[in-house]
């Protein structure tokens, strides 16, 4: 038997609200045997920080999306001053800097 938290009433095992107030019922599945021993409580979890490989690769992805930005930077004011030149020797630095910095 269930008992309604609300109003008292008692309701059959497979019911899911109160046949007199309507509420949603919460069963509790716990045993009725008095020599078990209980559970022990969770321990408080400690953050140990991120992994340095994963730190590591987060830091290379910022600096591979700066790069883009710059690249995009780059475009942008080609674009605005209609002068496509200053793309060449920025693709080629940034490609060097790139395959030096190993991103």
């Amino acid at each position: 038997m269930i008992t309604c938290t609300k109003c008292g009433e008692k309701n059959s095992d497979d019911t899911l609200y109160c046949t007199r107030c309507k509420k949603k019922l919460q069963s509790s599945h716990r045993s009725s045997a008095q020599g078990q021993q209980q559970p022990e409580p969770l321990r408080t979890f400690k953050h140990e920080g991120v992994p340095v490989d994963a730190w590591r690769s987060i830091m290379r992805m910022v600096e591979a999306w700066a790069y883009v930005l710059v690249l995009a930077g780059v475009a942008v004011g080609c674009a605005y001053t209609k002068t496509w030149w200053p793309m060449y020797p920025a693709v080629g630095l940034l490609g060097l800097l790139i395959w030096f910095r190993q991103v």
